[in-house]
């Protein structure tokens, strides 16, 4: 029920009645800001202490709407796994994890698992706002499955049809919920007989055809998994009974055999007991004994049947006319089966006061009735002797032994009643350790079976055995140690202690492996280096413990792998090359030497340019630096940059080194003349210019370095009235008046200077017209232009070597031969201090960027820097 309806007013009601409602709506809101506000929040179980779960502050804006400049915010009951900052309403996790099965039980899985907690919110101590916080605890996959019976039993009847299904009662268990909880189920070691239909009800799925005779019990694991990453499993045993069913029939061993009886055999006597066997069980194995329709009455009254247990007895109602021979057929019935017979000839021997004997004497050792004999016996060892004695000479027949034995009957000394017990062939214990020797007389009166057992002793003639020709392990570098590295296998064909094998490493076996001593667990101690040792080979003997032993050897190999565990090395971490410029393109400059230790794709190494200079290269295939594009000295005498190496391992591993190549000058710049500017520039000459003073100047330069750019100034041509009254300094480019001017010197002299480098092989050269007008004034200017500007033929002069030692010119030291070895052996010392400070710059890295090592070799004149600009005949008016 609203305002609305409790005032009983509408839109239409007075302005009164408007007002009065607006004022009741305000203090309702008013109201409901100081009732409690739900705040609800998420935070995994497990979590550790101080992890943030969130700030009522920032999700509950109080300050905006309050007066209040500071809030307290406070618990109304403490919680043990959850505190709150009573400052910056925040709340994070405490020492104390937070267990979601604990707090919320299986049974109530279904539903989010909550815990809430009353927040009171101060102002100055005085109460503003209640809130009411909602803590949703989520699961994470801490809990495996289980099952409550480890042991589930299931039965099956063994004609169950392929595909037929069999329900589980039992069900797995998981404390988390959701898609941590279990999931599906599957069978271990099934040996693909059963399959396990997954569902919201397991079921055993038959997949082959059963049989109770062959196997009637199966055991296998179930396991049960659930959803976490990473998943969690639970096993159970799982024991599958096959039930029987009647599906076999009675079977006798034999088909017919005879058997004798004396004729003064008492009643009751044992005459013959009948075994049919029906591999079934219980009822379905029952089974009745019967006679034939063709055995006469006086067979049946003479011997009696027992139909449940097969016995036949013999009844005693025998009279002189019986006749000494029944043939008594036999059936064996069970229910739905065809019946099984045997045929059984019962003779009656006429009885004799002096009954044949058979006498045994042994010769072998014997206990008990027992003949013991070493399987190390030849062939035709006698093991016993045996005597008839036949009063009455009832026996017709010969003794012979029965069944296909390794003995045979010998007469002794020819005599027709002794008989020897031979072997007839080598015995070996491993492969049959006893025998029946069963011996028979034939004939009518014939001696009952007489059975010798035969124990053929164990001698230790087997060496163990490996299962294999060699031994071969893998195991990766750095190994933990006491790792396992393989398991030995050898079997000796002995019984007892001669056929108890044990272990023993080989003398060339490093002490860093070990071996079980009886179960042949070979071990290493310590953490394997690939790089150092990558196969090891070494000797396993296995032994018995006869007396004396006997072993066998066998080579076991060993082969470490590799793991990415070196980084690439380089030669050096900082490389220096030298090129001349105008090196060619592609150009190779110098190897890169780099190694990794490590074998394969770990090994395999690609070196790059890290800071993208696209003048240089890496030719990995060489491992080789190149030129990629055309260098020159005049822009750029050094180039540093850093090429990277990295291996092809997973994670890769890097290393870095610094490449610094230097421009070697070559003479490619022939000098340039900044002074006079042109070939049509003048300079005025007095007459009154004293002999031997500078009329002129040449101011040239060369872009080269060193030897290249050292200059060499000479007249190649003259025109004018006196040719020969001007000289050149050809060290600095001077040009003197050599001879007083007189009168018939006057007009215009023109010099073709030449400006030439000492570069090698060839050095370059500059020519430049120099315009000297020897006259008081100038009066008529464009006459004279005139005259510069006309083509102007030069008394052609020879021109003079080069001057070996301008330099030694200029400092006024006389150029003779002995200085110039000297001067030679100087510029080399010169240069050779000079590389060595270089490498002492390089390796001190100073942060300061360096200047140019090569400075432009400038011939310095004592001109004023404006006949850079400005030309002769512009300073002379």
């Amino acid at each position: 029920m609203d305002l609305k309806s409790i005032f009983c007013m509408d839109c239409t009601g007075s302005v009164l009645q408007k007002l009065v409602y607006i004022l009741l709506m305000m203090l309702c809101h008013k109201i409901h800001s100081h009732l409690a506000t739900e705040l609800e929040y998420k935070v995994q179980e497990n979590e550790e202490e101080g992890v943030y779960i969130g700030s009522i502050a920032n999700d509950l804006p109080l300050l905006s709407d309050t007066d209040c400049d500071s809030l307290a915010y406070r618990f109304m009951k403490e919680m043990d796994y959850v505190t709150l900052n009573s400052e910056s309403g925040e709340l994070y996790t405490t020492k104390q994890r937070i267990d979601r099965e604990a707090l919320c039980p299986i049974e109530f899985h279904g539903a989010p698992c909550t815990q809430e907690v009353n927040v009171i919110i101060l102002c100055v101590d005085q109460y503003l706002k209640m809130v009411k916080v909602k803590i949703v605890i989520l699961d994470v996959n801490d809990n495996a499955p289980f099952f409550t019976q480890q042991v589930i039993k299931l039965s099956i009847p063994e004609d169950a049809p392929v595909g037929k299904s069999f329900g589980i009662d039992y069900f797995a268990n998981d404390n988390d919920a959701g898609k941590n909880g279990i999931q599906n189920y599957y069978l271990e070691n099934s040996q693909n007989v059963f399959h396990l239909k997954d569902g919201e009800t397991p079921f055993i799925v038959v997949q082959q055809s059963l049989d109770r005779e062959a196997k009637d019990l199966y055991e296998m694991k179930i396991v049960a998994v659930d959803g976490g990453l990473p998943p969690l499993s639970g096993t159970a045993t799982l024991l599958i009974n096959i039930q029987d069913v009647d599906d076999n029939c009675p079977v006798f061993n034999i088909s017919e055999f005879d058997v004798q009886i004396p004729e003064n055999m008492s009643s009751n006597s044992v005459v013959a007991q009948l075994h049919a066997v029906d591999a079934d069980l219980g009822p379905n194995a029952e089974i009745t004994y019967s006679y034939g329709n063709r055995v006469q009455d006086e067979s049946k009254k003479l011997f009696t049947l027992d139909s449940t247990t097969g016995l036949i007895t013999f009844s005693g109602n025998r009279s002189p006319e019986t006749s000494p021979e029944h043939k008594l057929t036999i059936i064996a019935n069970s229910l739905g089966c065809k019946p099984t017979v045997v045929q059984i000839t019962v003779s009656i021997i006429h009885s004799s006061k002096y009954s044949p004997k058979l006498e045994i004497s042994y010769i072998a050792n014997q206990a008990d009735g027992v003949i013991y004999l070493k399987e190390t016996a030849p062939e035709n060892t006698p093991i016993a002797l045996l005597e008839v004695t036949d009063p009455d000479h009832y026996l017709k027949g010969a003794l012979h032994i029965s069944g296909d034995v390794p003995f045979y009957l010998k007469a002794y000394e020819r005599s027709r009643n002794k008989h020897l017990v031979l072997t007839s062939q080598l015995l070996d214990h491993e492969l049959e350790n006893q025998y029946e020797i069963v011996i028979q007389a034939g004939g009518p009166h014939t001696l009952r079976d007489l059975t010798l057992h035969v124990m053929v002793t164990d001698e230790n003639d087997n060496s163990p055995q490996f299962n294999q020709s060699s031994f071969e392990a893998f195991i990766e570098e750095n190994n933990a140690p006491g790792a396992f590295l393989l398991k030995m296998s050898a079997t000796d064909a002995d019984g007892g202690q001669n056929g108890e094998v044990v272990y023993h490493l080989g003398p060339d076996a490093l002490p860093i492996f070990s071996i079980e001593r009886s179960t042949g667990n070979v071990t290493v101690s310590i953490t394997l280096d690939r790089e150092k040792e990558k196969l090891y080979r070494f000797t396993v003997s296995a032994s018995d413990q006869g007396v004396p032993p006997r072993k066998t050897d066998i080579i076991v190999t060993i082969n470490v792998l590799d793991q990415n565990d070196n980084v690439p090395s380089f030669l050096t971490n900082d490389y220096t090359f030298f090129i001349p410029e105008n090196f060619p393109r592609r150009g190779e400059i110098g190897v890169i030497n780099v190694t990794d230790l490590d074998a394969g794709s770990n090994g395999n190494v690609t070196v790059s340019i890290l800071n993208g200079s696209s003048n240089f290269l890496m030719d990995n295939t060489r491992g080789t630096l190149r030129c990629n594009s055309s260098v020159d000295r005049e822009k750029n005498t050094m180039h540093i940059f850093w090429v990277e190496a990295v291996d092809g391992g997973k994670p890769s591993l890097s290393a870095t080194a610094k490449i610094t190549v230097f421009v070697l000058d070559i003479n490619d710049n022939p000098p340039t003349v900044l002074l006079p500017q042109s070939n049509i520039s003048w300079l005025l000459v007095p007459p009154n210019t004293p002999q031997g003073s500078a009329v002129a100047e040449i101011y040239a330069i060369d872009h080269d370095a060193g030897i290249n750019a050292v200059m060499t100034y000479s007249i190649v041509g003259r025109n004018g009235p006196a040719p020969h009254v001007f000289g050149i300094n050809t060290a600095t480019g001077n040009i003197t008046l050599q001879e007083k001017l007189l009168r018939k010197d006057y007009g215009l002299h023109q010099l073709l200077v030449k400006v030439s480098d000492l570069g090698q092989p060839q050095p370059l050269h500059s020519t430049v017209m120099v315009n000297l007008f020897v006259n008081e004034t100038v009066s008529n200017k464009s006459y004279l232009e005139e005259l510069v500007h006309r083509q102007t033929l030069f008394t052609e002069e020879e021109e003079t070597e080069s001057n070996p030692c301008p330099l030694l010119q200029t400092l006024d030291i006389p150029c003779s031969p002995p200085i110039i070895p000297i001067a030679i052996t100087m510029i080399i010392v010169s240069a050779i201090f000079f590389t060595i400070a270089l490498c002492i710059l390089l390796s001190m890295k100073k942060k300061s960027k360096r200047k140019e090592l090569y400075i432009d070799a400038q011939i310095p004149l004592k001109i004023n820097l404006d006949y850079y600009t400005k030309d002769w005949n512009d300073e002379q008016l």
